[in-house]
């Protein structure tokens, strides 16, 4: 099957958590199955190839029509937002394959009643993905009678069991007892203005820590601002800011931190908590996306969303968080059971057998 892959932001040029699956998906595809495999992202500058995959910049409106019709068995595009979905949904008549979209939220289709009424009156030629039951993109489909299937985010556990020779502390000069660890790029929504709350909070009750922060450079004006707002309201605060360092010493910070921290204010399936999980790292997050049912961490709960769905943070949430963050580095037991309870099923949720879902929806 020759197969093309459409997203906002591609892998080997930008790394984030959909980065990360689409690459995985994609090589595994190209491996496992022998898929020919092309990516289409607008991030991309130049036709490359990495890994056997091709790469190609998206172009817009027609002339991205020009790039895909008549050219490949299969469309994925990796969420419904990217922002070439409106030009194929406009230009069905171009196209002669079947396309699968993995929803990551349904925001797009939500807010444009015009597109969902194409993809309703066109059903036979998608297949649609959400990656939990528990998420609003399944609850759309469901209210809006739309076939869908689940295939869950998935890790490499191979990467997470592999005996890492970094050192992350020595590397860093980390000195400090103990580490809390948050991982996300700078996009709206992401929450990087909370982590100075939430160390002033611990600061009363915990001594010798530290927050790191570990984030990529993205493609995406805001980017920087979004960085910036958060190092100014965290000046004096002991919080690091770590931005493209390798991916081995990502899995290095996971696997030698003490307590992983979202402050994600809006999520779906968010990949790092399972790779917490598969690094024994309890974590604390939102009880958003499908936050509900993952294990080996802490929920915390939310009263008041705004019009977009983002929680809104208040005192009482900042208190639950540095409370479950105490918590968990002060008391072994819950320790214990927490990172226990993480490991429950977590084979399941390897790469080896997630990748099969998709070969199967493929050829649907």
């Amino acid at each position: 099957m020759k197969i093309c892959i459409i997203s906002n932001f591609g892998p080997y040029f930008s790394t984030g958590g959909s980065e990360q699956v689409i690459q995985h998906i994609a090589e595994r595809l190209a491996k496992d199955y022998n898929y020919s495999v092309d990516i289409y992202s607008f991030n991309y500058k130049k036709n490359s190839t990495y890994n056997n995959i091709n790469l190609f910049p998206c172009e817009k409106n027609d002339k991205f029509i020009s790039q895909i019709s008549q050219k490949y068995d299969h469309l994925f595009l990796y969420s419904d937002s990217t922002w070439a979905l409106p030009s194929i949904f406009n230009n069905l008549n171009k196209i002669n394959c079947k396309i699968s979209i993995a929803l990551v939220g349904a925001y797009f289709l939500q807010a444009h009643p015009d597109i969902l009424n194409i993809l309703k009156q066109n059903i036979n030629k998608f297949n649609l993905i959400t990656h939990s039951t528990i998420t609003p993109d399944y609850r759309f489909c469901i209210d809006n009678n739309l076939p869908v299937s689940v295939i869950p985010n998935g890790i490499d556990q191979n990467e997470f069991n592999n005996n890492n020779s970094i050192n992350f502390r020595e590397k860093y000069n980390i000195k400090n007892q103990h580490i809390i660890l948050s991982i996300f790029n700078f996009f709206y929504g992401k929450g990087g203005e909370i982590l100075p709350d939430i160390y002033d909070r611990l600061g009363e009750k915990l001594e010798d820590f530290i927050i790191i922060q570990i984030s990529s450079t993205v493609d995406y004006s805001y980017d920087k601002i979004f960085l910036d707002k958060c190092k100014k309201k965290s000046h004096g605060a002991n919080i690091r800011f770590l931005r493209d360092i390798p991916r081995e010493d990502v899995v290095a910070a996971l696997k030698c931190s003490n307590v992983f921290v979202s402050v994600s204010k809006k999520e779906v399936s968010p990949l790092v908590i399972l790779e917490c999980r598969a690094a024994k790292l309890p974590w604390v997050s939102l009880r958003v996306g499908n936050i509900g049912e993952q294990k080996g961490g802490v929920p915390i709960d939310y009263t008041d969303v705004d019009s977009k769905g983002y929680v809104n943070i208040d005192n009482r949430v900042i208190k639950h968080f540095y409370m479950a963050i105490l918590q968990l580095l002060k008391l072994e037991h819950l320790r214990e059971q927490v990172i226990n309870e993480g490991q429950e099923n977590i084979e399941q949720l390897d790469w080896k057998n997630i990748l099969p879902l998709y070969h199967e929806v493929f050829n649907k």
